[in-house]
């Protein structure tokens, strides 16, 4: 039995949250079950400080289920036959986030609250991720407003957080596949990325193009690459920053901590044993590739 049933077999003040209204959810303090993910409410004024204390060892604090807007978004990606919550015509962009903790430390707090304007619709997931509907206005933020407010949180509440801008969107009839595919995208790059405080479509559309080729495709297309990974461990790094750099070696050396000279050694010796020119597009296309899939495998 969980602890979440326990629970509410022993506290007259735990209740199972199909028993409470949407209306009643503020007045409550919510948990969720560490093994099960089961939430859990309990009356403000009817913890002691001592019960609270143990149920937080217990149990993750945690925010009250989506209701309203954020309960209409879940239930139009997640049901075909849904209704978008947005009129015919709007323009809109789904901002996703994934933190390394519990965005909810107690019942008051919301930090995204303070991030996006009024009219967004933020929709946690789970504790630690979610998206925000945003609709396209002067409020909207750029990627360098979303950046500073991942900094922001990472100092003010030692978390670290991810967003991921989706494009802007038209409510139409293909509304909910393209958020599902944004959602889809996210997901693969997150899982094997967390560098970056900001994504946007371009920065997720590499590792997503790779995924669609078979392991033999990549396994034959990256095979002399690999095998100077396996020996030098630390190349990965040295290559996809430099190209991400657009091949500068002077500031990719600064990045990296590293000598200029170094730099260009360990280069030219990729460039010797791989015969990949990493200065050409495709040649540095490539070997950029080949650094996704590596960290894909071995992250």
């Amino acid at each position: 039995m969980s602890n979440v049933k326990k629970l509410l077999q022993s506290m007259n003040s735990a209740k199972n949250p199909a028993d409470l209204s949407a209306s009643d959810f503020e007045t409550y303090l919510w948990f969720r079950d560490k093994e099960t993910e089961e939430l859990i409410a309990f009356n403000k004024n009817g913890l002691s400080p001592n019960e609270l204390a143990l149920l937080s060892m217990l149990l993750n604090p945690s925010s009250a289920p989506p209701s309203g807007k954020a309960d209409e978004w879940l239930h139009f990606l997640r049901d075909d036959s849904g209704n978008c919550p947005l009129p015919k015509g709007s323009s809109f962009r789904m901002v996703q986030f994934s933190s390394n903790a519990a965005l909810v430390q107690d019942a008051d707090e919301a930090p995204l609250d303070y991030v996006f304007s009024e009219q967004a619709v933020i929709v946690l997931k789970n504790e630690n991720s979610g998206f925000v509907i945003e609709p396209q206005s002067s409020d909207t933020l750029s990627l360098e407003e979303l950046a500073s407010a991942s900094q922001a949180i990472e100092n003010d509440l030692e978390i670290n957080i991810t967003f991921f801008a989706g494009s802007f969107h038209t409510v139409n009839a293909e509304t909910r596949s393209m958020l599902l595919m944004e959602m889809d995208w996210f997901e693969q790059h997150t899982f094997h990325d967390h560098r970056q405080p900001v994504l946007s479509l371009f920065d997720v559309m590499p590792i997503n193009l790779i995924n669609r080729f078979s392991d033999f495709e990549k396994n034959t297309l990256f095979s002399a690459i690999f095998e100077l990974f396996e020996t030098e461990q630390d190349l990965p790094r040295i290559i996809q920053t430099f190209v991400e750099n657009l091949s500068n070696v002077s500031s990719t050396a600064k990045m990296l901590y590293m000598h200029r000279n170094s730099l260009q050694y360990r280069l030219d010796k990729f460039t010797e044993k791989t015969s990949i020119d990493l200065k050409t597009f495709y040649g540095g296309l490539i070997a950029y590739f080949a650094c996704l899939e590596w960290n894909q495998r071995n992250g």
